[in-house]
């Protein structure tokens, strides 16, 4: 798939634009998707160019009001490989931006997320419910934002550059001036074998964590308006 955009809602015909769905609502009717794009173990794929997009904004509204619109995931997968992602992006899901499941061999570059505008408020997994089918992560008071990346017993994982922002908190940034946005944004499990390069993180205090324990802090990379650290592997 080459150049392609999922988009879901904020537009035309979609019932989920500005009139139905505006900021700061929590509408039920506005659940635009349970998944936006799901990898089975059997399946290989190559991703180049391709958004998957929940819409914060109405594109079809004159002013482009930004809207509250919930999808429960975003990329979810659990291929054996390969799977390349070339220039791939994921936004404002509500559970998670991308979820690999006993994945393997996945090169993931240039790779870019953002957490929902809206949350804590509601927090995840609101408006949707935790499906263990699905292997989805649990939330705790303290981490109740969105995930950009979760990791869970996969391996041969590689990151080759990325950008995983947090840019609000019920709407509001002054979270970005103590980069407290949310606490933590990559989580990678203990048995998974990741490699990570170049990766830069906006408005969340840990950069990546293992096991939902943060193991770099935003303070050891500063790189003007964002963080970024330079490789970690395990």
């Amino acid at each position: 798939m080459w150049d392609s955009h999922i988009r879901l809602g904020g537009a035309a015909g979609t019932d989920l634009q500005s009139a139905q769905c505006p900021s700061g609502s929590v509408n039920t009717d506005c659940q635009a998707a349970f998944l936006g794009l799901y990898l089975t173990a059997a399946s290989s794929a190559y991703l180049e160019g391709t958004w998957i997009w929940t819409a914060d904004h109405d594109l079809d509204a004159s002013s482009s009001p930004q809207l509250s619109i919930f999808t429960g995931r975003g990329v979810l997968s659990e291929s054996a490989g390969p799977v390349w992602m070339i220039g791939t992006s994921s936004e404002h899901s509500t559970l998670y931006q991308y979820n690999l499941v006993s994945a393997q061999n996945h090169w993931m570059g240039f790779t870019q997320t953002e957490t929902p505008y809206y949350q804590p408020v509601p927090a995840p997994p609101a408006p949707f419910f935790v499906d263990s089918a699905y292997r989805d992560p649990n939330f705790t008071s303290s981490l109740n934002m969105a995930w950009a990346l979760y990791v869970q017993s996969s391996q041969n994982i590689i990151l080759f550059g990325g950008g995983f922002y947090s840019f609000f908190q019920n709407y509001g940034q002054d979270c970005l001036d103590t980069f407290s946005c949310q606490t933590q944004i990559i989580n990678i499990d203990s048995s998974s074998s990741v490699t990570a390069y170049s990766i830069s993180t906006v408005g969340t205090t840990y950069q990546l964590s293992v096991s939902e324990s943060g193991v770099i802090n935003e303070s050891d990379n500063g790189d003007g308006f964002q963080q970024t650290f330079t490789a970690w592997s395990q």
